[in-house]
């Protein structure tokens, strides 16, 4: 038994460690100790529990009593432990009936889908970690009100509280941040290669030497730092001005190669091989010390350091630890473009929950809405599950000045619900899923308020899952309870002639319905042009406008319109099989299941088709040297609306023919993964007890 489960015995009852020590005849260090290590021998446990007594003793006893036959028993303190008691319980009685009279072959692949559904809500609801992404514009107040929740704070020269995370108006933050409970105070360094650093060099060059900027701001500020080529202000006539040592050195000159090969070599990659740094909880400067180094690394100034990729922060919290196994990220701000890898895996990580940040006057924000909209059209389930959350972040007394009805609200909170009831309206006139929506002032609420509302936010999550157990333990209850073969064998091969009919409707997706290519043009039209100036440098491949995960997602789209028409005839199909055997409870159960899995199924075709695009044209565009290199050579030169001509040149490449091999392999590709994930798996599910039946008639 675990010794942290007898210490909240313990302490539930109310029972010091001195007097417990008494009842068992040793001394309160012994207890101390015992709390405070591993598994406690069940011999002992018992023990121990009944010198403790109470209502709770009693149940913790009651709990480690029950005989677990197909899974591990997790732990008392486990907030789902009765749901994953339900799954054993369910489990067994299924055994116990698949060795009773009443069974027969015919339900053998109903016993194995619900055992299989059973095992899937287990797998999920028996851990307890999550990640809860934080996303939002750049200068949205994110990384703040992230540092105030998670009490991340740290005392200023004036002994304010500021958030240990380097924050401003925006562009501060250099990459990814992940925060995690640990057991001290720590940082961990996920850096870029030395080929990346080098790329980005060769960009600020050229983009000084232009006067255009292709490097973020806070990348340029670190990249600075570390190779001491920073912008300094000097005083002329009253006025200052900004010397650049890059322009100088180019206006000198200086080869741009040559000067970037100065640059690296002044920056000494090789001494920046550090990854991670410690110090104990015990220390009471812990959190200015997590302030000073984060800050330091943040900006380049740390030489142990390279230019982070990631970074992950290590923090001793009791308030996050309360909050379960929690993993938060702050992703880099959001300029413009929301098709970024890093958001979509975590809109697909079914144990993610997306929070995206909205300022008070403006929520929901348009990049809330193109999110929302985006996972609408890419076919994604994230929303419809409960993993996307708008986190409004009101400032001092904003929640005063709503309007409603040409009045001004009486109290904060009738603002706050005002804006509430603002943004559910505007989100059904967008046509856009409703989200759950929270508020949080990072400088006037507790943190107790959002950590409540996230908790609940990841219940919601977690409760599709047990909904999932619910229907699969009616489904097994009732099949036990009342099983005709006679009626269940007809049903079945009913449900299989059904069925093919209807797989030789869907056997084939419909022609394309968008060009995967036209999801790169609207981008064109979106994105900064920085950023497109990037990835054209860099063939494609930069993470603030990925030329394939574009594509991909193009891809990903256009096969969510073409099997949209074919999985509502299977949803339809499944409804009318409901009507018409529904007194069959196996056959009932049967297609319950079939429900569940048809959505698994179709998110995962879905995601298959995304990588397959992003495959295909990543293969035929990296043969085309001439459309990269033009691409180039238009930043900066006098073609008017840089965009606009990238955007004609790469329409007319996607309409001609060079791309027809791309295509041609991803329309093969599609249609095998439309038949593994989709038709072979229905075709299996509806005719593995008939093809038994028919076994039997000819016996």
């Amino acid at each position: 038994m675990p010794s942290d489960v007898l210490r909240h015995a313990r302490e539930k009852a109310d029972v010091k460690q001195s007097a417990l020590a008494k009842t068992l005849d040793t001394n309160a260090s012994f207890v101390s100790r015992l709390e405070k290590g591993g598994p406690v021998e069940p011999a002992f446990a018992e023990r121990y529990l009944r010198a403790v007594g109470g209502p709770i003793a009693d149940e913790i006893l009651e709990y480690y009593g029950r005989v677990w036959a197909h899974s591990e028993p997790p732990s008392y303190l486990h907030p789902d432990r009765e749901h994953l008691w339900r799954v054993e319980q369910t489990l067994q009685h299924l055994a116990t009936f698949e060795q009773s009279p009443q069974n027969h072959p015919i339900l053998g692949d109903t016993i194995s889908t619900m055992r299989d559904d059973l095992s899937s809500v287990l797998r999920y609801l028996e851990r307890l970690d999550h990640v809860i992404a934080w996303v939002g514009d750049i200068g949205v107040g994110k990384t703040t009100a992230l540092a105030h929740a998670a009490r991340l704070l740290a005392p200023d020269a004036k002994g304010m509280m500021r958030s240990v995370f380097p924050v401003g108006s925006g562009r501060i933050t250099v990459c990814e941040t992940v925060i995690k409970t640990a057991p001290a105070f720590g940082v961990a360094v996920e850096a870029l290669d030395e080929d990346s650093i080098r790329s980005l060099v060769n960009d600020l060059i050229h983009s000084a030497a232009k006067g255009k900027v292709t490097v973020p701001a806070e990348v340029t500020r670190v990249l600075r730092n570390m190779s001491g080529y920073r912008s300094n202000r000097v005083e002329v006539n009253d006025e200052f001005e900004t010397k650049d040592p890059i322009v100088d050195a180019l206006a000198a000159g200086e080869e741009p190669a040559i000067l970037a090969d100065k640059m690296i070599a002044a920056m000494n990659l090789p001494s920046r091989r550090e990854t991670s740094l410690a110090l104990s909880e015990e220390a009471e400067d812990g959190m200015q010390w997590l302030a000073r180094t984060i800050s330091r690394i943040n900006s380049g100034l740390d030489a142990r350091f390279s230019l982070p990729r990631r970074v992950t922060v290590l923090v001793p919290s009791s308030s996050l630890r309360d909050a379960g196994d929690l993993s938060l990220v702050d992703t880099k701000g959001v300029e413009t473009i929301t098709q970024r890898p890093d958001l979509l895996g975590y809109i697909d990580n079914p144990r993610t929950l997306m929070v995206l940040c909205s300022k008070f006057p403006d929520a929901p924000n348009m990049t809330v809405q193109r999110i929302l909209r985006e996972n609408e059209e890419s076919g994604s389930d994230a929303a419809e599950r409960n993993r996307i959350a708008l986190l409004v972040l009101p400032r001092g007394d904003e929640p005063m000045h709503v309007l409603d009805q040409g009045e001004l609200p009486a109290s904060a909170a009738e603002g706050r619900a005002i804006r509430r009831d603002e943004v559910h309206h505007a989100l059904a006139g967008a046509g856009l899923p409703k989200i759950k929506t929270y508020f949080y002032d990072a400088h006037g609420d507790k943190p107790e308020t959002v950590w409540s509302n996230l908790r609940a936010q990841i219940g919601l999550m977690r409760q599709v899952h047990i909904d999932r157990l619910d229907r699969t333990a009616q489904a097994v209850s009732e099949m036990i309870a009342d099983v005709d073969i006679v009626k269940t064998r007809g049903a079945r091969k009913g449900l299989e002639e059904s069925f093919d009919r209807l797989i030789e409707r869907i056997v084939d997706l419909p022609p394309v319905r968008r060009p995967a290519h036209q999801n790169l043009v609207d981008q064109f039209d979106d994105a900064h042009q920085s950023s497109v100036a990037a990835s054209m440098t860099r063939r494609g491949n930069w993470p603030n406008f990925s030329i394939f995960h574009i594509l991909g997602v193009g891809v990903r789209q256009d096969a969510n319109l073409r099997s949209a028409d074919h999985l509502s005839r299977i949803e339809h199909a499944l409804e009318d099989a409901e009507q018409q055997y529904g007194e069959l409870a196996d056959v009932r159960a049967m297609i319950g299941s079939l429900r569940d899995r048809l959505a698994a199924w179709r998110q995962e075709f879905l995601q298959q088709a995304q990588s397959i695009g992003s495959d295909a044209f990543r293969g035929v565009l990296g043969e085309e040297t001439k459309l990269w290199s033009d691409s180039v050579a238009r930043y900066g030169t006098y073609v008017p609306g840089y965009k606009k001509s990238l955007s004609e040149m790469w329409k007319d490449f996607f309409e001609s023919s060079k791309p027809d091999e791309a295509r041609a392999a991803i329309e093969a590709r599609l249609k095998d993964a439309w038949e593994s994930t989709i038709v072979e798996p229905l075709r299996a599910a509806t005719r593995a007890a008939s093809d038994l039946t028919e076994v039997e008639e000819a016996a």
